[in-house]
């Protein structure tokens, strides 16, 4: 258990479990001080004081960064290593760091990003609308080549890795998107289509929550596929709105090209949406059931969770 407050630890020790709960302290990043999740360095002496001699056995020390940076993530390991130093010697085990999450996935050819990033205009979007950030799209190193990249950081004369190794520390770390980087698709059946000017409104049986980027107040990029291609009618441009009465609900208000205009009971394809994408912020809003998730493996497949559609 991560344990981010003075006041949670409090409420950790008060359990007084047997076996003792294991806990982690979750540290402030040096380069987010604004951030509100971890303990400042005062805060760290307090809970290493209290974690002394109590019911409960501190294992060591995390964090979370945002951003994709290797050396802030090397910088901050550093500094839970020496963490771990300074509890051992007040007889804690301190016997683990973790490295958080935030390893990168690409979603997009470089050069499709590169031209996206180098010629944005709020012209593409449905109303003009204008975003401020998006999710690097395009990005290296990713996943395992971002994580060798962060151990082989020099540090003391040596690297993360082989100063994990002399101090006897083990490796934890949240992968994150980064192990379902190209996994999982979602599916949206479309409700109808209409044509604004120049381009057209797609409507699907889903919400902008759907599509978890939205409720970052973002865009996700990857294009969504209409199914099936082929039918009456040439290429058009569109955007995809959801269900709700909302003008905000969008699921892409990019304008998306489609080789036809899409109908009611075509599909509308995301894909690879497994890592964040795909339901972390579904919600029976207007009432609208919760789709559930269709599982493929070696035996076949099944469908899990959801109001049983």
């Amino acid at each position: 258990m991560a344990v981010d407050a003075l006041d949670e630890l409090d409420r950790v020790l008060a359990i007084g479990q047997a076996p003792p709960i294991r806990i982690l302290l979750r540290l402030l990043p040096e380069k987010d001080q604004g951030s509100r999740f971890g303990l400042n360095p005062d805060e760290v002496d307090e809970a290493l004081r209290r974690c002394a001699g109590a019911a409960v056995r501190m294992e060591g020390f995390s964090f979370h960064l945002g951003g994709y940076e290797v050396q802030s993530r090397a910088r901050m390991a550093e500094v839970a290593l020496e963490q771990c130093l300074r509890a051992r010697e007040a007889g804690l085990p301190a016997e683990s760091v973790s490295i958080g999450g935030g390893f990168a996935a690409s979603y997009l050819d470089e050069a499709d990003w590169t031209r996206f990033t180098e010629e944005y205009r709020p012209s593409w979007f449905h109303n003009g609308k204008n975003f401020t950030h998006f999710y690097p799209y395009h990005q290296a190193p990713t996943g395992a080549d971002m994580l060798a990249d962060v151990l082989a950081s020099p540090l003391r004369g040596g690297t993360v890795a082989s100063e994990f190794a002399r101090t006897g520390t083990r490796l934890l770390l949240e992968p994150g998107r980064a192990l379902l980087d190209q996994a999982g698709f979602t599916v949206f059946p479309v409700q109808g289509f209409k044509m604004r000017d120049s381009y057209g409104i797609v409507t699907v049986a889903g919400l902008s929550m759907s599509v978890s980027e939205q409720w970052k107040g973002s865009e996700f990029l990857p294009d969504p596929l209409l199914w099936p291609a082929e039918g009456p009618g040439g290429p058009v441009a569109a955007c995809v709105g959801g269900s709700s009465c909302l003008e905000y609900d969008m699921l892409s208000w990019r304008k998306i090209p489609f080789p036809r205009p899409p109908r009611h009971g075509d599909l509308l394809v995301y894909p690879n949406t497994a890592g964040y994408q795909m339901d972390k912020n579904e919600t029976r809003f207007h009432g609208l059931p919760l789709p559930g998730r269709v599982v493929v493996d070696g035996a076949g497949w099944r469908i899990e969770g959801g109001d049983g559609r």
